[in-house]
């Protein structure tokens, strides 16, 4: 029941590394960027839901995106970006194939945990939206950060303000789905998901895929 959401952010991460020719690439930039992105899930889960306690769960459209995009897409997102950077540091600039890499299994790692927690949380319930639209908002996710956050840091002016604009909006756009789901707009939520998730694959295949070096980076 719970095999989309478990398998889903580690299958995508095998299946990115395979296609842009990075399954070569040494533990510095796959394994170790991957273990710290897990590790750096629970401090976040625990800010999170000390935020959400802190908010008042109203059913009403308003406070529930500004809970669904901010607090669980938005926060996790940004932290997640920090982490990334953090571990790529100055590898962004002069080792683009690596940084890439690294930032890809930064996020897989950090989101394959959150799919554990969620799977555990949610035992005996089959509710679609954590079955299978969660999972598949963090398939956008790995498919666009690695792109959108190095693009981000390497680009100068608009294209860098594109840029850094896509990262803040990306968050909230798959805050979306979960409102639209939980107000009883369900077929829209399926929609804005498989609609998210087919400009993710477009975006990746023309842009990022073109963008990267087969192999070992140079």
């Amino acid at each position: 029941m719970f095999l989309f959401l478990l398998v889903s952010v580690p299958i995508t991460y095998l299946l990115l590394l395979s296609m842009t020719g990075q399954t070569n690439q040494p533990a510095q930039v796959t394994l170790i960027p991957f273990v710290k992105g897990s590790l750096l899930f629970l401090p976040v889960l625990v800010a999170v839901l000390v935020l959400e306690y802190a908010v008042p769960n109203q059913f009403n459209p308003g406070p529930l995106y500004l809970r669904y995009s901010l607090l669980r897409q938005a926060v996790p997102f940004a932290v997640a970006v920090a982490g990334a950077l953090i571990v790529t540091r100055g590898g962004i600039r002069t080792d683009l194939g690596a940084a890439t890499t690294a930032v890809l299994s930064f996020f897989s790692g950090f989101y394959m945990v959150f799919g554990i927690f969620d799977a555990v949380v949610n035992i005996g319930r089959t509710d679609p939206y954590v079955l299978f639209l969660m999972p598949a908002g963090r398939i956008v996710i790995l498919l666009l950060a690695p792109y959108i956050v190095i693009a981000a840091v390497r680009e100068v002016g608009m294209p860098k303000a594109a840029m850094i604009l896509a990262n803040i909006a990306l968050p909230f756009l798959l805050g979306a789905v979960p409102l639209l789901y939980r107000v009883g707009f369900r077929q829209w939520a399926l929609v804005a998901t498989v609609g998210l998730l087919v400009a993710a694959v477009i975006v990746y295949l023309r842009l990022i895929l073109q963008s990267l070096p087969r192999g070992h980076a140079a």
